[in-house]
């Protein structure tokens, strides 16, 4: 017996079944797999992963099984069921209020539990719906679809006769039209592509149901999407009659956007625009009395009837939505047919290949031998612990109290270490603002969408942001730098371009970017810094950052080498609401299980949770660390950047200087991890390297202190007379008594 175990995207694996113990305390059954579908969601999972999926998973929803009993045996005419693919809490609002598809606390197979891609299953005992003798098993696993299609259909006012316009014939698309047909509607589906009508030539004959390219009609009483286009939806607006419905029934695809003339005619129109997301227990149920009408049609809707082993090989197919359903019987009853395609072009992964927890590059090895990232981590030195004391002596003999300036007196001392010199001097500051997108935005991490990253960066170089106006105030050199933001620009002569491709990928089902794009983004950011500092010589560098969704994952970043938990990690970023940061706080807790990054490897962090510009930070820094320039790191993003440097070369401690206290709660995990104190606490939250341009000056300010401000001797003044000085009471190297 077998189980398909899906470890990572385009990853499934044929692993054994291993013993399966239901909990009774919980209502769980052991249930043995008759048949299961594969579902196209399945197939986008396999290919795209999904907001409630967490790897490792065996997939399959669609599904026919029967109970076993504790010795694992069942009786050939024993209770056949279908599955209600979800678990509800009974306790919510929405519980209560008899739609349980919507629950707080849903747990669905096949997503969060493992499904009937297995010869057997664990399940609720209250989601299985007991199915009459005698039906057509493989049709059975239609109940879930064709549960949905009647969920959308009560959220529907209709009336016989209705005209009912469909986008889609795939599967989905024609269960649904044969549904309006029953319920005395009548169907028109669109579909663009005429293989897909050739291929459901013998369904439409059968139900006597229109398809057609495209139509000239309109004001269709009802209008649903059941496909993924936005194309469609949009066409969809300006199909439906006044006042008449729109069932957004199919989501569309991730990153489309549609006009918001179109969304104005659902005003004019005053057309309902209604979503339906899955089905209730009872919409299953109700499935099958239509299933038995309809047997007949719906086998003509079954592609194949396959071997469990073949489901690897399928999925790229049903992906393409080029296909009708198959079904993986587990029972060994096949009605695979000779296929004359030709082989996916996709190329199926090994096991070797992306698989979560391999083991840590060599962080040598990651840079070839005459790489810029090579000798940029070779050429970094500590700074000069040599001149430590004597810094602190110069210091302390100032015209003041010991420790009277506080902050000031430590950032003065570590300025002449990192300079080696003790009239430390700023002559040129400059600020980068690195500016990256991220896939993560796709789980609704943040407040505001990924376009915002763009918006801001033209703000910038408009020179309408807050870091501009402290750049001009502090006299800092400011440039912006495209690492990865959607956005194209034009140029200018404060933007440097090194994309490294737009936007990083999703890291919650998949590495956030390539190995080559983390080492590309790491060797640009030190080329950044390099180039300026070859043009004039940089004293010290702040590193600020633009990125929608980078709040998720600098607290990644930083609960991977230090530890803490999401919990106390996630902050509210671009200002979540409380049940954004509870969502937020499970994505990263997914994040985490899933990849299990080595909290020793800067780089892969990097690679698989990191951003574009956090990298490109990182790579500044190291670069800044060989040059001997001190770097000032800004919020909570640039830090988490600062950590995956220090990681990667703790001796660039010494040269970092945190310019303040973010009020997101991972920054304090991070500068206690590195040793680092905030220079200054003004409830900052902005990012874009405000506050590391607000610490410059104080800095600049303290190097002045070191070199201007006069000693005892230099102003003629007794040391007695200053209070609580640690040399009052000592005169001519002799203690007074």
């Amino acid at each position: 017996m077998l189980r398909m175990v899906l470890t990572g995207l385009e990853h499934l694996e044929i692993k054994p079944l291993s013993p399966m113990v239901p909990d009774d305390s919980k209502g769980q059954v052991l249930a043995r797999v008759l048949c299961c579908a594969i579902c196209r969601t399945d197939a986008k999972m396999w290919e795209q992963g999904h907001r409630d999926l967490i790897f490792p998973r065996v997939l399959g929803h669609e599904m026919v099984v029967q109970i076993l009993d504790q010795d694992q045996n069942q009786d050939q005419n024993q209770q056949a069921y279908i599955v209600w693919p979800g678990k509800s809490c009974g306790r919510c609002k929405y519980c209560k209020g008899h739609r349980e598809n919507l629950c707080e606390k849903m747990e669905i197979t096949g997503f969060h539990t493992d499904g009937g891609f297995a010869h057997q299953v664990i399940l609720p005992r209250e989601s299985l719906i007991p199915l009459p003798q005698g039906i057509n098993i493989h049709v059975a696993c239609f109940a879930e679809p064709i549960g949905c299609v009647i969920n959308a259909f009560e959220r529907l006012t209709i009336k016989q006769g209705d005209r009912v316009l469909i986008y889609g014939a795939g599967t989905m698309g024609l269960v649904t039209a044969l549904y309006a047909k029953s319920l005395g509607l009548i169907p028109l589906i669109i579909e663009k592509h005429e293989n897909k009508i050739r291929r459901t030539s013998a369904f439409l004959e059968e139900t006597a149901i229109a398809c057609v390219k495209e139509t000239l009609e309109n004001e269709f009483n009802i209008v649903i999407n059941a496909c993924p286009d936005p194309v469609a939806l949009c066409q969809a607006i300006t199909k439906v009659d006044k006042g008449g419905s729109i069932s957004f029934f199919s989501g569309i695809r991730k990153n489309e956007q549609v006009e918001t003339n179109l969304l104005n005619l659902i005003h004019y129109k005053e057309a309902s625009l209604t979503g339906a997301y899955g089905m209730k227990r009872s919409d299953m149920a109700q499935a099958i009395p239509f299933m038995q009408a309809h047997e007949k049609q719906l086998q003509l809707l079954v592609q194949e009837v396959v071997s469990p082993e073949k489901a690897p090989h399928l999925l790229p197919r049903v992906l393409t939505g080029q296909t009708l359903k198959f079904i993986l019987d587990f029972r060994g009853r096949f009605s695979e047919k000779p296929r004359s395609e030709k082989p996916e072009s996709k190329k199926l992964k090994t096991a070797s290949q992306h698989a979560p927890g391999t083991p840590a590059v060599d962080l040598i090895k990651i840079f070839s031998e005459q790489s810029l990232g090579r000798r940029v981590s070779q050429a970094i030195s500590p700074v000069s612990q040599a001149l430590l004391p004597d810094a602190r002596a110069k210091m302390d003999d100032k015209t003041k109290p010991l420790g009277a300036l506080g902050t000031i007196e430590a950032l003065g001392i570590q300025m002449s270490q990192i300079q080696n010199s003790l009239t430390p001097v700023i002559l040129q500051k400059n600020i980068f603002v690195f500016a990256g997108d991220h896939g993560i935005t796709e789980e609704g991490v943040s407040a505001f969408p990924s376009e915002v990253t763009g918006q801001m960066v033209e703000n910038f170089l408009n020179g309408g942001a807050a870091i501009n106006v402290l750049c001009r105030h502090h006299h800092i050199d400011m440039k912006v730098v495209d690492m990865g933001v959607i956005k194209k620009f034009s140029p200018h002569p404060d933007l440097i371009i090194a994309k490294v491709a737009r936007g990083t990928r999703n890291f919650a089902i998949e590495a956030a970017m390539t190995r080559d794009q983390m080492q590309k983004a790491l060797e640009t950011g030190m080329q950044i810094f390099l180039s300026a500092h070859a043009k004039r010589p940089i004293q010290i560098v702040g590193l600020g950052e633009m990125g929608i969704g980078n709040t998720t994952s600098a607290s990644a970043i930083i609960c991977a080498i230090t530890g803490i938990s999401p919990d106390q990690a996630t902050g509210r970023g671009t200002g979540v609401d409380n049940k954004g940061l509870e969502h937020k706080t499970k994505v990263i807790e997914r994040v985490l299980a899933f990849h299990q990054p080595n909290p020793a490897n800067g780089f892969e962090i990097l690679e698989k949770i990191g951003g574009f510009e956090i990298a490109g930070i990182a790579g500044a820094i190291l670069a800044a660390a060989s040059k001997g320039c001190a770097v000032v790191l800004d919020g909570v993003i640039s830090t988490a950047a600062g950590l995956v440097a220090h990681t990667i070369n703790p001796l660039v401690q010494g040269y970092l200087i945190s310019g303040h206290k973010s009020v997101e709660p991972a920054q304090k995990a991070a500068l206690t991890h590195m040793d680092l104190t905030p220079v200054i606490d003004f409830n900052m939250r902005l990012g874009e390297g405000t506050g590391a341009a607000m610490a410059m000056d104080t800095i600049d300010a303290a190097c002045k202190i070191m070199t201007q401000m006069a000693s005892f001797d230099e102003a003629k003044i007794s040391r007695t007379t200053v209070p609580d000085h640690p040399l009052k009471g000592v005169e001519n190297g002799h203690q007074k008594f």
